[in-house]
């Protein structure tokens, strides 16, 4: 079994801390090891991609067919993050995690 140790994540910036940093945000405490960390990483790049691509039809607004799909994307890469945190999370982000109304329980 791999070695799991605490980790504090806040979302909007992506952050991924050993160190718990209070007033850096909505912070989430995990639970994980090495290649779960990976695996959120990699959940957060694909995010950024989605949203990058989802941002360029701002400059097209009549151009709405891709849109829709990178958003979808986006939302469904939120969604991978927030189940992730919310399997590794200990009992206190389970709650904050439950108390968004984006997972039941």
């Amino acid at each position: 079994m791999a070695d799991r140790k605490h980790y504090f994540v806040t979302v909007d910036t992506q952050d991924i801390r050993e160190v718990s940093l209070p007033g850096s945000g909505i912070e989430y405490e995990i639970i994980a090891d090495h290649n779960e960390i990976e695996q959120l990483n990699e959940l957060f790049m694909k995010k950024d991609k989605n949203e990058k691509k989802a941002m360029s039809f701002l400059a097209k607004p009549f151009d709405e067919w891709g849109a829709d799909d990178e958003r979808n994307a986006y939302d469904d890469h939120m969604m991978r993050i927030f189940h992730m945190l919310y399997e590794l999370g200990t009992d206190d982000t389970k709650t904050k995690i439950y108390e968004l109304g984006i997972i039941n329980r």
